[in-house]
């Protein structure tokens, strides 16, 4: 895509540093591959600052407001360009864009290990979450309506209600001790 719409861009294979790294810590997957985004992310701002750019965020409403991004990783940004769109709402926006079809459809994988999807880890669709969190966040509707206007089981509803609980302190400043 960037190549398409002629934008400068520069591929860093992060494996010989992620490994490095690894070599001073204990082994933990899920924190190895919370890594792999720190290390992204701290390249991106070396170049911006190398630059005198800002680092735009990738992140949508849909992965803001359930945590799905690594803090100090892949949700470190100066910019939030498109965080006031649900994931659903993206796509529809890209087909309006011409993006191709293949990129749409594409499924959503921060790959911090291998085959690792974002729907595959949540255990539930974007469609879903993005109903749930409307219903909850934008319009202010109970657990039960929820559940009822999404047609989806109690569990499912429950777990995106915890995810957007469990992950506000990653959606906040650090706080004063």
């Amino acid at each position: 895509m960037a190549k398409k719409l002629g934008i400068e861009y520069k591929i860093i294979d992060i494996n010989s540093i992620h490994s490095e790294f690894s070599k001073f810590l204990e082994h933990d997957n899920f924190a190895l591959g919370n890594l792999k985004a720190r290390i992204r992310a701290s390249i991106l701002y070396y170049y911006a600052t190398v630059n005198k750019y800002l680092v735009l965020g990738t992140s949508d409403k849909s992965e803001f407001l359930i945590g799905y991004f690594t803090k100090y990783g892949d949700g470190a940004a100066d910019l939030e360009p498109i965080i006031s769109l649900y994931k659903t709402q993206l796509r529809e926006f890209a087909k309006i864009l011409d993006v191709p079809s293949d990129v749409i459809l594409k499924k959503s994988s921060p790959q911090l290990w291998a085959n690792h999807t974002a729907e595959g880890e949540l255990g539930i669709s974007y469609e879903e979450v993005d109903s749930v969190l409307y219903c909850l966040i934008d319009k202010g509707v109970s657990l039960q309506e929820t559940v009822k206007i999404t047609q989806l089981d109690e569990k499912s509803v429950n777990k995106v209600y915890d995810l957007y609980k469990k992950s506000e302190h990653k959606r906040d400043l650090p706080k004063a001790c």
